[in-house]
């Protein structure tokens, strides 16, 4: 037996005091009263009882009591001992609960079984121990950090509950490997409770736990596991009557090995149901249903795709939120007689369904300040700036929100007045007709006209020629968009208040070019219109995770209320960015304090289509890939040795049980010696 702090001992010295109580205890005199002493002889009288030990046993008592105090204090351990249980249990465990909270744990009894072994983690918490509590989906998070009340742990796990989220193992298992790398404690473990799904793990989580810190996997998943679900639905849109209609078709999956037949299919626009079918779906296969057309008369109508039911019902359903088309309004200002220059340009936008272009194509003679309004769009298409449209028209337009597409051309003028709209000044011409024409020799593929010719063969803009163009000195404030093959300004662009304007330095017909002959000049013209409409498709639902700005999607500015499917209500004021999270499966309701009467805006969220994959993932396959193999045999003696004498006493607490018995002894001893002192007093 060893002590923690054996100069307790030095108290041993107050056993010495019982031993020198008994051999002063003098006897009590009996006092006998004689009328007169002459006739009695003084005898010296000399106590010999009070000179030894009468009570050894009392003794003994109280020495033994002194003695267990005293070896109480001095904090007695079994080195022996302590390394035989580190042996076993490796001493204090830093211990890190992973708990998978994601949509795929809503399967069947998923959640119940995987709350229960994390309730059995918490159980094999010791006092000495140190647990963390991490909930993850897509995300992960501290519930309870490093402590050894089961309470405070026990509580967290009970309020947690599955999420909308997917399944991501790399974040969960970072925060693991950062919180294990800060402990000191002998042993370091991570416990990861999950579904294991195949598709959360990648192999390209930088994740990799230090040698000694253990993982441990606890897979809640069944043998086999079926699941139907709505991963997708196909909104194609069309005109009938003057009227927008919706075809909707909706992709049914089945990931299981058997087939799922007379699966029923319905669709709900509103809360009411339109229409329901059936469909039969073939094992680890999809299918389609379309239902019939539907015609669009408001904004903002919600719909719902159900398709049959099984144990994870949050994948049986996919939302969508639809509104009419809105078209952009175009103007185009045609310099030339008979507005043949825009024949090309006109044609192209007109054909142009996703947006729609609402065209209008008048000569300049005709141009107003009336005319601007609420155009989207204006395009000078090689025009002079008439005299009514100077003193700063086309500014104020531009400051507004409007777009301006300047293309120059050899009637284009542009007054000195309103030379801060453009983004630089317009110099002289460059001739190519004789020798080699002109091609695109840059563009900035990160700019939003550009960006869809940014994919391999998607655009060939060495094809078209440039027989003749204008000189462009761009100013400071300008984004150059595009170049030709000696470095002059193709295309810059320019803000203006909230609005855009783009200069094309060359025709968009075929009198300077031959670019509208080539196939990259529909693209090209649609995407110069909608960026300068600031035209954004409305999308019909968004995925768990993303985030949006709703001050980008919303046109008023006022004060906002949104409204979670789960019912919870954020408040967001005029001036604060809207930017908000979409972290719940159903349909977001955004209020307007501007909006008292008509239907609120909508934003409809799904579930990311791999959660529906439950494909398991093998367990050991990811502890091999986090700490370099897939058993981990503990090390007793590494362990054993690095057990201090604080950590062993601690565990052990045998000053406790000394303490105890040394206050038994005393009232025994008290006991006893009240006895023994009514005896004597009889005698």
């Amino acid at each position: 037996m060893s002590f923690l702090s054996p100069l307790f001992f030095l108290g041993l010295g107050a056993v010495a005091i019982p031993i020198f109580v008994h051999l002063i205890q003098r006897e009590k005199k009996r006092v006998i009263e004689f009328p007169s002493l002459m006739f009695v002889q003084r005898i010296p009288y000399q106590s010999v009882r009070r000179r030894r030990i009468r009570h050894w046993f009392l003794l003994l008592m109280r020495i033994a009591a002194i003695a267990l105090v005293v070896a109480a204090f001095a904090r007695p351990f079994l080195p022996k001992r302590a390394q035989a249980a580190a042996i076993i249990t490796g001493g204090s465990r830093e211990v890190v609960i992973l708990l998978d909270q994601s949509a795929s744990m809503s399967y069947g009894d998923h959640w119940k079984k995987a709350v229960a072994a994390a309730q059995k983690a918490i159980d094999d918490v010791d006092t000495s121990d140190k647990a963390t509590l991490v909930l993850f989906g897509r995300n992960a998070e501290e519930a309870v950090r490093a402590t050894s009340d089961h309470g405070r742990l026990e509580a967290s796990l009970r309020s947690a509950k599955v999420t909308s989220g997917a399944t991501r193992y790399g974040p969960a298992l970072k925060l693991a490997e950062s919180i294990l790398a800060r402990s000191a404690l002998p042993r370091r473990e991570a416990i990861l409770i999950s579904d294991f799904q195949k598709t959360g793990w990648t192999g390209s989580d930088d994740v990799r736990f230090s040698e000694g810190v253990k993982l441990t996997p606890i897979s809640v998943a069944d043998a086999k596991e079926t699941n139907v679900s709505v991963p997708s639905v196909q909104i194609p849109r069309s005109t009938f009557s003057g009227r927008e209609r919706v075809t909707i078709t909706a992709g049914i999956a089945n990931k299981g090995d058997t087939p799922a037949t007379n699966v029923p299919v319905s669709l709900e626009m509103d809360n009411q149901q339109i229409e329901k079918t059936t469909v039969n779906v073939a094992p680890n296969a999809s299918a389609s249903v379309t239902f019939q057309p539907v015609t669009l008369a408001d904004a903002g109508v919600s719909g719902l795709v159900k398709a049959g039911t099984d144990a994870m019902p949050t994948d049986n359903t996919f939302n969508f939120v639809l509104s009419p088309s809105q078209a952009v309004s175009v103007l185009i200002v045609d310099g030339s007689a008979g507005e043949s220059s825009s024949l090309y340009l006109s044609k192209a936008l007109s054909i142009g369904t996703s947006p729609e272009f609402h065209v209008e194509t008048i000569p300049v003679s005709r141009l107003t300040a009336d005319a601007l309004d609420k155009r989207s769009v204006v395009v000078m298409n090689d025009t002079p700036v008439p005299a009514s449209m100077a003193g700063g028209v086309l500014k104020r337009y531009v400051e507004r929100g409007g777009g301006l597409l300047v293309v120059v051309g050899e009637h284009t003028t542009w007054p000195s007045s309103d030379a801060d709209v453009l983004p630089g000044a317009l110099g002289g011409y460059v001739d190519r007709t004789n020798g080699q024409a002109g091609t695109i020799g840059y563009r900035d593929t990160g700019h939003a006209v550009f960006e869809v010719f940014k994919a391999p063969r998607s655009g060939d803009f060495t094809a078209p020629h440039f027989y003749r163009y204008r000189t462009l000195n761009a100013s400071a404030d300008a984004r150059v968009l595009a170049r030709f093959d000696d470095g002059a300004v193709a295309s810059a662009e320019k803000r203006v208040g909230t609005g855009r304007v783009i200069v094309w330095t060359s025709t968009l017909d075929d009198t300077w070019t031959d670019l509208p002959k080539r196939p990259v000049y529909l693209p090209l013209v649609q995407q110069l219109a909608k960026y300068l409409s600031r035209y954004e498709q409305t999308t019909a639902w968004a995925t768990v995770g993303q985030v949006v700005d709703l001050s980008a999607t919303l046109k008023n500015k006022a004060d906002r209320v949104v409204i979670s499917p789960s019912g919870e209500r954020t408040n967001i004021r005029s001036n604060e960015a809207g930017i908000v999270e979409l972290d719940e499966q159903g349909v977001y309701e955004v209020r307007s304090s501007t909006n008292t009467s008509g239907r609120p805006d909508r934003i409809a969220v799904n579930l990311e289509p791999s959660e529906s994959d439950l494909t398991p993932l093998d367990p050991a396959e990811l502890v091999a890939a986090v700490t370099g193999h897939a058993t981990q045999a503990a090390d007793p003696s590494a362990a054993a040795s690095q057990v201090s004498p604080e950590e062993a006493e601690k565990s052990q607490g045998l000053w406790w049980y000394l303490l105890f018995a040394g206050l038994l002894l005393l009232a025994a001893e008290s006991v006893v010696a009240n006895h023994l002192s009514r005896q004597e007093k009889f005698l």
